[in-house]
């Protein structure tokens, strides 16, 4: 794309470094921190989830037992849970985890926190987000085929990154296999909202491969003129290099006849969807203590998705209407997965391991829009908006990790990792572009239509790059020390991120095309013939602007020491420091590729950040009895702006598409946590907990709403100061009380979680903003999430059937400002249910049914109904056989 060439790695490098310069931060060798583990007590560690093939109950119990041995608060997910309530990837699983709630499908928020205050690794590694508007990874991306289990740790740790404020998420691929295994699954699909009516266009004959074939890609006839004349406008650009205005004319055209303009969006037959997953896995012997193992697996689905949704903007507080958009459409959905796992056990003492993974997914959302403004609502004229956002994201990780012991040196352990991974997002071809319509009062259909040359259309070519690296080691050192068994450790971590952004927005001018022509089609507009004709004076133009490309890169050194102390299986200390050096650098960049100044607003240094802290924490276990325990902990950590929250670019929010702007003047938030649990694990295997939590933020990063003449847009800034607090209660019980001799009662079940909270911000007004409400919640915060499971697993192991309940309380999405209220999400009470069949030992048939109360998004604001979306019901099919 044109804004590539531009910013040559020599460019973007320069421009770094001289931010970091001026800063004076460059006076060191640059270490990064590991935003991971792979310490003891941290989501990274190496610990066994037993796979239960027998009863769900069965599963449950075995992950609570161990959380039960996890020194700081934590929660856990094993497979075979996930496999049992039908969850496709990582995020839908862990909303059934105590205090977690999912947003957009995609992000969780834990403990009523957005997902900033949430970070997620792989394998104990921080990997990078193909997402450009957040940090964290998008988990919806993770299918639950290629998932070990999942970790869900609520307590600051010395070994756990200082960047954490709800939890931290450890997602953990298959483990390699002591046997030899083979699993195969074949499934599709079914939404209410599925019909003959899905909407596309001319896209290629390779949608399957969830790639673009090069029809969609920026022309390079378009990028070789940046390079020949600077630009694309044929006065100021093209004109001075060859002479002529009606050449250079004609060239600007031409340059438009390479770009994908069969775009006409039309209807087809919904495409049968179908996903499977294959895995495999086997170990082997080598010699004496010398065992080498692996596993390998893959995952596809494609489908497609109708939806329907309603985007309404306020002008006020009294409800006036100021825009309101009613969307149809259709997402082409396409991904895949595949990893690779070895493992190399030289001896007893001595192990090396590899973690390959590989995701895309791909989408291709087409939709159609009947926009109405206050100029426009109750008249018969409306505008008819047509948008083609076609996205690639990918993410690709190579991580390695060694554990050594050393018996003869004191029985020291030293384990190291080591992971680079980078993450894309190529949008290639998103297209919007606008017809005038007028409207039959009496039967809605469309009488007239012409397209609409003011709002011109306009073609938008994006790619986002984002490359972690990762190394760190720990040592540690067992010793007894007043009765007690103590483990002393102490490590380093390093951690690298470069990102870079790039947009280019090109326009079709057709000023002077003809009303007969501008009736048409849009690929009937735009032809070859009616571009080069020069009495049609059309023009392509840039409407790029310097707002949207930045280069960013992030630094960070840690170091850590810990302690780990039992006294006679009754209590048990864990605790220890962490120290952080903390570097970052976001640039906005013009199409010069220079450091973009904003108007002069903002300068060089304000676009970096340089801190350091120390981040102590201290957990605490008192063994009650043999079936009962309680948790106390403290710690002090702190939740940094993302990347993209600190450039003053534009970016449009991914669910409603409001447009919103980074703000370089965002500071971090310290923030400290305290955590009390009782938790009672009986001989049975049920079991119950019940905790406490209180967080006190400083300086919270809120995101607010504005009212401009440009319409609604939302910018982030620091609240004064905030807190939260609440109480999770957890509990697993099955029926065999009812009667101890019923096989049909033990096979029975009943699992459960409720988190009650409260929050509050104190936000104050600024030049910028005029908050509503200077005092409330949290943005995201839910004042209740529960979740609710009932099984029943039948004695002759045939039947397996799961009902699952979830629901949060409403939550802010974002602060309303200037007299309008705060926007606020909705509950949304989600009922689903599994059904799995068991024919012989190999074969397995799953049936799930999702949402089937038909539940929608939505959003109010003001008591209005701001947006809205039906997700249907979805009904699933999938047979699997393992060897």
């Amino acid at each position: 794309m044109k804004t590539k060439p531009s910013f040559t790695t020599s460019k973007v490098s320069v421009a770094v470094a001289s931010a970091l310069s001026a800063a004076a931060i460059f006076t060191a060798t640059p270490v990064f921190a590991a935003e991971e583990e792979a310490q003891p007590g941290y989501a990274g560690d190496d610990v066994e989830v037993i796979a239960v093939t027998a009863r769900l109950k069965s599963a449950a119990s075995e992950v609570m037992e161990e959380r039960r041995e996890q020194a700081y608060v934590a929660d856990l997910m094993g497979s075979d849970q996930i496999s049992r309530t039908g969850d496709s990837d990582a995020a839908a699983a862990l909303r059934r985890v105590t205090g977690l709630t999912l947003k957009d499908g995609k992000f969780i928020y834990v403990r009523g926190l957005g997902e900033r205050y949430s970070s997620t690794s792989l394998n104990g590694a921080i990997v990078p987000s193909p997402d450009p508007t957040r940090n964290v990874v998008p988990l919806d991306m993770f299918p639950a085929s290629i998932i070990e289990s999942l970790s869900v740790q609520k307590a600051g740790s010395p070994n756990a990154p200082a960047a954490f404020g709800g939890g931290h998420v450890d997602i953990r691929t298959k483990a390699i296999p002591t046997d030899f295994f083979f699993k195969f699954g074949l499934g599709t699909r079914y939404n209410t909202n599925d019909s003959d009516d899905a909407y596309t266009y001319a896209s290629g004959d390779d949608e399957w491969k969830g790639k673009d074939d090069g029809i969609r890609a920026f022309p390079q006839s378009i990028e070789d003129a940046y390079s020949t004349y600077g630009g694309i406008d044929p006065i100021s650009d093209i004109l001075p290099v060859v002479g002529d205005l009606d050449q250079a004319r004609q060239i600007n055209r031409e340059l438009a006849l390479d770009m994908h303009r069969d775009m006409t969006v039309k209807t087809q037959d919904t495409d049968f969807a179908y996903r499977g997953n294959v895995a495999v896995g086997n170990s082997w012997d080598l010699g004496k203590d010398t065992i080498f193992g692996f596993v390998a697996a893959g995952y596809y689905k494609r489908q497609q998705e109708n939806y329907e949704e309603l985007d309404v903007e306020l002008a006020d507080e009294n409800g006036t209407i100021n825009n309101s958009k009613e969307v149809v459409g259709t997402d082409s959905i396409v991904q895949w997965s595949t990893l690779l796992n070895m493992g190399f056990e030289f001896d007893e003492n001595n192990k090396v391991e590899t973690y390959t993974t590989y995701l895309r997914d791909t989408s291709d959302d087409v939709s159609i829009a009947i926009e109405e403004t206050i100029d426009t609502i109750s008249e018969p004229n409306a505008l008819q908006v047509y948008s083609v956002e076609y996205e690639e994201r990918t993410l690709i990780s190579n991580q390695a990790k060694g554990t050594h012991f050393f018996p003869s040196l004191y029985d020291i352990e030293v384990n190291w990792f080591y992971s680079d991974a980078r993450a894309e997002r190529y949008a290639p071809n998103e297209l919007s572009y606008t017809y005038g319509v007028v409207i039959d009062e009496q039967t809605g259909d469309i009488t007239s239509r012409r397209l609409n040359t003011q709002d011109e259309p306009k073609y938008v070519y994006t790619r986002l790059d984002d490359d972690t690296e990762n190394t760190g080691f720990e040592v540690k050192l067992p010793v007894n020390f007043a009765g007690a068994e103590v483990t002393l450790s102490g490590g380093y971590s390093y951690f690298e991120r470069a990102r870079e952004n790039y947009a280019t927005r090109l326009g079709f001018e057709a000023d002077k095309f003809g009303n007969d022509i501008l009736e048409l089609e849009f690929s009937d507009i735009f032809t070859d013939e009616n571009i080069l004709d020069e009495e049609k004076d059309f023009e392509l133009k840039d409407a790029s602007t310097s707002t949207e490309d930045y280069v960013a890169a992030e630094m960070i050194d840690a170091g850590f020491f810990s302690f780990d102390a039992n006294f006679d299986d009754i209590w048990r200390f864990t605790g220890g420091l962490r120290y952080e050096d903390f570097r970052r650098t976001t640039l906005p960049i013009d199409s010069d590729g220079e450091i973009s100044d904003e108007g002069g607003r903002y300068d060089i240094t304000d676009y970096v950040v340089v801190e350091d802290g120390w981040y102590p924490s201290l957990s605490a276990t008192w063994q009650q009895s043999e079936e009962m325990q309680w948790r106390f902990g403290a710690s002090k950590t702190i939740v940094r702006p993302d990347l993209r929250e600190v450039s003053p670019v534009r970016f449009q929010d991914p669910v409603t598409g409001i447009d919103s702007f980074g703000n370089p003047e965002l500071e971090s938030s310290d923030i400290l946590n305290f955590d009390v649990r009782w938790e009672w694990y009986m001989e049975s295997g049920s079991n119950l907990s019940v905790g406490a939590f209180y967080k006190d933020l400083e300086a919270p990063i809120e995101p607010v709403q504005r009212i401009t003449e440009a319409g609604r847009q939302q910018k982030y800034y620091n609240a004064e100061s905030g807190y939260i607090y609440g109480i999770e209660t957890e509990f697993l019980r099955d029926f065999s009380f009812i009667d101890s001799d019923s096989d049909i009662l033990e096979g029975m079940f009943i699992a459960g979680n409720l988190t009650l909270s409260d929050s509050e911000i104190e936000i104050k007004p600024n030049s910028e903003i005029d908050p509503t409400n200077t005092k409330r919640r949290m943005t995201g915060h839910s004042e209740y999430v529960a979740n609710l499971q009932f099984s029943f697993d039948s004695p002759d192991g045939w039947h397996s059937t799961t009902l699952v309940y979830n629901v949060f309380g409403k939550r802010i999405a974002w602060g309303g400002s200037a007299g309008l209220d705060d926007v606020y999400e909705q509950p949304f009470h989600s009922l689903d249910f599994t059904y799995t069949l068991f024919p012989t030992d190999s074969l397995d048939i799953k049936f799930k049914a999702k949402n089937i109360l038909g539940e929608e998004s939505e959003y109010k604001q003001n008591g209005n109904k701001t947006y809205w979306k039906d997700p249907g019901t979805e009904f699933t099919l999938q047979f699997a056989y393992e060897y």
